[in-house]
Formats: structure tokens, C-alpha cells, sequence
């Protein structure tokens, strides 16, 4: 069992790095690329999706934050 979890410890300590590294446009070229290859990317796919819908909503919130700091520098001008 401990050579299991060291196992997948090492293979989720890779996962990060590469997450860090790439982009979720990378991920979604593997996915492709896997697929292409008659690899079952469900999983990969699923978490694809949530990572873009995370990515959608971080984009939503960080559109008003400019409005809000432009506005605070018209209350700070004026």
C-alpha cells in the first residue's frame, strides 16, 4: 500500500507542475490529442470543463473590479 500512495503522490506532485506551467488551452490540446488516439478522456474532459467554467467565472468578477477602481479614482480626483 505505501508503494501505491508514494505512487500517486509523485504522479499528483507532476500533475501540479504541469498545471502550472500550461495553459487550460494545453489541456484542452491533450485532451484532443488522447482522444485522437482512442484514449478514454472522460475524466480529463470533466475536469477540463469545470476548469473552464472556474476560469469564466474569475473573468466575470475580474471585469468589475477595473470599473470599480476607475471609479474610485473619479471619487479620489474629483
Amino acid at each position: 500500500m505505501k508503494h501505491g500512495n508514494a505512487l500517486r503522490a509523485a504522479r499528483n506532485a507532476q500533475a501540479i507542475k504541469w498545471a502550472k506551467t500550461h495553459t487550460l488551452r494545453d489541456l484542452e490540446d491533450l485532451v484532443d490529442e488522447m482522444a485522437g488516439l482512442g484514449e478514454d478522456v472522460s475524466d480529463i474532459a470533466q475536469l477540463l470543463d469545470d476548469l473552464c467554467e472556474i476560469d469564466r467565472s474569475l473573468q466575470t468578477g475580474a471585469d468589475t473590479v477595473p470599473e470599480l477602481e476607475a471609479s474610485e479614482h473619479a471619487i479620489t480626483a474629483g
